[in-house]
């Protein structure tokens, strides 16, 4: 892996640097059927018609930026810029997409996130943005579990494409440095031709901003910090009855406090493998890839998976399945204690969790000392929820002052994984009663989907 990662970096049509030495040697080696010119005026003046061609951003009169892209161990990429080639750049910047034909921005995503025109509701394709700034040559963004990378030039910026070693459903990577204003954009994009990427990479502009109206600049992340952290924390699992009341408190926007009041409680939980009878458009983007033509449940794949370190060791898929699916779909009670319109956050998950004497564990931790872990058992996060809010929203029904309302929530679940499935509320600052007095720093409230005579 390591000696495919240093011999892959293929030269193409585009690149400056081969398209310069191309017509260089043309030069050299082509005389002119007329009038001769020497060698060194044949190459001054094939040099002279690139630069007026290549636009200034890449080939500049007195200076040329470069990435710099190194292996890190045997699947790790290390990608900077070299810092004594840095130009005067602003300190704020506004980033301007405009949109080439056959894409849509997906709304409420700060303008960094687009898929295609006529499909707004498939959103595991087209182009997901993140602008950087390096701030000195000692930065490099490190990417881990690199399969490949290549050089290239997009629409006159030099960048680099990397793909991802094997890990489903993972976007490329393409790292394009826009050299006047220093910075470096990420753009995530799957399922999207060469033509595309050129076409939505020629839009994307930089002019400078001011303080109160500027585009955020991360800095490069380093993936070799992310897989060396061990959370310290304890997480304590605590069961409750099904049918529990609890008690949140929430934040008024008329007292400015958290006084506001609400209860929640499950009412009824039933299983089905079909969605006939549920109104589609409470479904959360996807209606249509989860169920067949007839309603049934499509089967959705699950994978085994050793982890790696993503630099020395990296993923290995172990198997992969097709797994049946229910929607576990829960009705649960709202309450407003209070006179004002509350905006509810609905904070049900679903888990699947092994059980051993009082001890709990998440069933895609099949053996944590050898990093042998799964895909998610559950849906992570609520499929189906009726009513809803819009948009952003989706999650935060409003529930008027003094009223009741129940609230529909449908999580899919891989069928054979229901006997050990529970709903899940993931930290309890919120919930004023019962209020958790144990010792972890870190509490969830488990509510097990079927009773064990069921």
């Amino acid at each position: 892996m390591k000696d495919k990662l240093q011999h892959s970096m293929k030269p193409t049509p585009e690149r400056f640097r081969y398209a310069v030495q191309m017509a260089v040697d043309e030069a050299v080696t082509q005389p002119s059927p007329k009038k001769r010119l020497s060698n060194g005026w044949r190459v001054a003046i094939a040099i002279i018609i690139l630069a007026a061609l290549i636009p200034s951003a890449v080939f500049g009169a007195s200076k040329l930026y470069e990435l710099i892209a190194k292996p890190v161990d045997n699947y790790g990429l290390a990608v900077g810029v070299d810092e004594t080639q840095i130009p005067d750049y602003p300190l704020y910047v506004k980033m301007h997409v405009d949109i080439p034909e056959g894409f849509a921005v997906i709304p409420d995503t700060e303008d960094l996130k687009y898929c295609k025109a006529d499909s707004e509701e498939a959103l595991d394709s087209g182009f997901s943005l993140l602008p950087m700034r390096y701030a000195d040559s000692d930065q490099q963004a490190y990417i881990a579990n690199v399969d490949s990378y290549e050089e290239c030039v997009v629409s006159g910026h030099q960048a680099y494409n990397v793909t991802v070693k094997n890990v489903k459903g993972t976007w490329e990577q393409l790292y394009v440095y826009f050299e006047d204003v220093n910075v470096m954009l990420l753009i995530y994009h799957k399922d999207v031709t060469d033509a595309q990427i050129e076409d939505f990479v020629s839009g994307i502009s930089f002019t400078e901003g001011t303080a109160e109206d500027h585009t955020y600049l991360s800095e490069p992340y380093d993936e070799r910090q992310d897989s060396a952290v061990t959370y310290k924390y304890e997480e304590n699992l605590v069961e409750m009855p099904l049918d529990t009341k609890l008690t949140f408190k929430h934040y008024s926007p008329v007292t400015e406090d958290e006084s506001q009041r609400y209860t929640a409680q499950i009412t009824n939980i039933r299983i089905t493998d079909e969605i006939i009878g549920l109104d589609e458009s409470c479904f959360n983007h996807f209606p249509d890839t989860i169920a067949q033509e007839n309603g049934r449940l499509i089967p959705k794949e699950f994978t085994t998976f050793k982890e790696g370190d993503g630099f020395s060791s990296t993923y290995e898929e172990l198997s992969v399945e097709q797994k049946e699916q229910k929607l576990i779909l829960a009705e649960i009670t709202y309450e407003n204690l209070t006179d004002e319109d509350v905006e509810l956050y609905i904070p049900y998950r679903a888990n699947v969790l092994n059980i051993d004497g009082n001890e709990f564990s998440h069933a895609e931790s099949i053996d944590p000392k050898e990093g042998i872990y799964s895909t998610a058992c559950c849906d992570t996060e609520i499929a189906y929820l009726s009513p809803h809010g819009e948009g952003k929203s989706f999650y935060i029904p409003t529930l008027p002052a003094n009223e009741t309302m129940t609230v529909t929530v449908g999580i899919r679940c891989n069928a054979d994984m229901l006997d050990k499935a529970y709903f899940t509320i993931d930290g309890i600052n919120d919930i004023i009663d019962p209020l958790y007095d144990g010792d972890g720093n870190y509490t969830t409230y488990l509510f097990k989907v079927l009773d064990d005579d069921r």
